[in-house]
């Protein structure tokens, strides 16, 4: 098996086995490649979405200096409307971007956040 096929099928059994655990109600996701995790029918919650991401990092060996988190989970507005709030406190509403497997089996393979 090639270094590439290693290190795919690494990113795809460490977060199938740690981080995509069957729920109450719910069966385990389906992954490919292209499943994203911070949007579509099954995101990740904020605390739960920096955990994973921290675990990324430090078992793949993944500098994380170019990553944003944000920009996969943006602020949320919270449940005051933005017109009781004060300026400097209104959130700017942005949606996810996807942040996708292949992009964590990508990075593993550079060894550094690509995106």
């Amino acid at each position: 098996m090639e270094l590439n096929e290693k290190t795919t099928t690494a990113v795809l059994e460490w977060y199938d086995e740690k981080w995509n655990l069957p729920g109450l109600l719910r069966k385990k996701i389906p992954l490919t490649p292209e499943t994203s995790l911070t949007t579509g029918r099954y995101p990740w919650a904020r605390e739960t979405g920096d955990e994973i991401m921290k675990n990324y990092f430090d078992r793949f060996s993944v500098d994380d200096s170019g990553f944003d988190f944000f920009r996969f989970r943006p602020p949320e507005t919270g449940m005051w409307p933005h017109c009781l709030r004060p300026r400097a406190l209104r959130v700017e509403i942005k949606a996810p971007e996807p942040l996708t497997i292949s992009m964590l089996i990508e990075s593993a393979k550079a060894g550094r956040w690509l995106y």
